[in-house]
């Protein structure tokens, strides 16, 4: 299987978990602006809860989305044009088939949901979301976490790297943010991840392993970090804020 057959095969896998999409919206809600640019949205995984948790409920809130490859695009735009005709109409929701670039328009809220480990200069695309922020705007970062869980199927999916998170925030310091949010999340995927990709050598998500620990395990991790930030996890959260 190709990097991109797997990397779509992957992406119709994860659009199916609820809670877990649920569970980073809501860590990154308080963070949003009126005007968000999503980076990578693929086929519209994460797009889908940025339109109904923030664009549909707030009148003056604008989403942006860009995806740079035409398959993962194609069905992405149908996707939006087919739930959301009015949003897409009026202005408020506008799809971009390219790479995202510095704009004069400046944004204040860059989500990148498992994007930037698919980036190989990943300073300079740090750098370039902080060239097209507002001052005082966020840039709201979700990776996969621990080179050590680094796998075949991150391979496999064209990921050049997983992120420790001193690592991370040292980044985001050095493409000009102020690290605000700095978290691992997932405490409870790190053992299944090494014991099926690392030591298993799988290449793909299994969607029935994937659907049972979204039902049973998210919410219980989700708790459990709620309580007691984790020292480890699967993957990390960052947010970094534009002072200047």
């Amino acid at each position: 299987m190709t990097e991109y057959e797997s990397l779509t095969a992957s992406l119709d896998k994860l659009a199916e978990l609820e809670n877990y999409y649920q569970w980073l919206l809501e860590e990154i809600r308080p963070f949003f602006g009126t005007r968000l640019v999503e980076i990578g949205a693929g086929t519209g995984t994460f797009t889908k809860f940025l339109v109904a948790a923030h664009l549909i409920p707030n009148p003056a809130a604008h989403l942006a989305v860009y995806e740079p490859s035409g398959h993962y695009y194609q069905k992405l735009h149908q996707k939006l044009h087919a739930n959301h005709p009015g949003l897409i109409q009026s202005g408020r929701l506008v799809t971009t088939h390219g790479y995202f670039h510095a704009s004069s328009e400046r944004c204040d809220t860059i989500v990148m949901i498992n994007v930037l480990e698919h980036v190989q200069d990943d300073l300079e695309f740090i750098r370039t979301a902080h060239q097209s922020l507002a001052p005082g705007g966020t840039h709201i970062v979700f990776v996969p976490a621990l080179q050590w869980l680094y796998s075949a199927f991150d391979r496999a999916v064209g990921h050049y790297r997983r992120y420790e998170k001193s690592q991370l925030e040292q980044l985001l310091r050095a493409g000009g943010f102020e690290v605000v949010k700095a978290k691992y999340m997932d405490c409870m995927g790190v053992l299944p991840w090494y014991l099926l990709n690392v030591i298993g050598g799988f290449t793909s998500i299994n969607p029935h392993l994937a659907r049972l620990y979204d039902t049973w395990f998210v919410p219980i991790t989700r708790w459990m970090e709620g309580r007691e930030g984790p020292r480890i996890g699967k993957n990390i959260l960052m947010v970094g804020r534009k002072v200047v």
